[in-house]
């Protein structure tokens, strides 16, 4: 049985927009939504329920995450403490540490942890790992998946003229044609 293991960025649904498309691509579609219960949860408490949920369920060589978002940063954050995923990774416009703009300052929990692991070749290699991002994606800086995809000989795609919410038929035609 194919399942997949989806983690929606913030206010995002697991069974709805990626969700629904993820649905049609296995038999069984699982994951947490970062808006429900795993909001009301510390940090670290947030890591090791997504670590349990892979460890119980999706740990082996057919395994398939998918993360959006600030569900990348989550899964990524509980990846990089456990060993090498032996299964099959796709991100879509990853969170991937702090991003500022005249504008707006974020910086999530322990914003400089992932890049120091790329940065010293510490992040655990997934089998393979796909990332999609938007080329002007200010939330998802296309240098820092640079920095990932060669930390873990990834694959980066970069959309032209994307942004972060990326377009539903880019998505569709990402998961059909890398």
């Amino acid at each position: 049985m194919s399942s997949i293991y989806y983690l929606p960025g913030r206010n995002g649904r697991v069974a709805e927009g990626l969700g629904t498309f993820l649905q049609g691509q296995c038999d069984q579609l699982s994951g947490r939504e970062v808006s429900g219960d795993l909001k009301m949860l510390v940090f670290e408490d947030q890591l090791e329920a997504i670590r349990q949920d892979l460890l119980d369920s999706h740990w082996h060589d057919d395994g398939r995450l998918v993360a959006n978002s600030y569900g990348a940063y989550l899964l990524l954050h509980t990846l990089v403490d456990m060993e090498h995923y032996p299964g099959n990774i796709v991100l879509l416009s990853p969170i991937l540490g702090a991003v500022q703009t005249p504008k707006l300052f974020f910086r999530p929990p322990r914003a400089k942890r992932l890049l120091q692991s790329f940065e010293e070749g510490t992040f655990p290699k997934p089998k393979t790992l796909k990332c999609i991002v938007g080329e002007f994606d200010w939330q998802s800086e296309s240098g820092r998946c640079v920095g990932l995809c060669d930390a873990v000989n990834g694959r980066l795609s970069v959309v032209l003229n994307g942004h972060h919410n990326l377009d539903s038929e880019i998505v569709r035609n990402f998961f059909f044609t890398t």
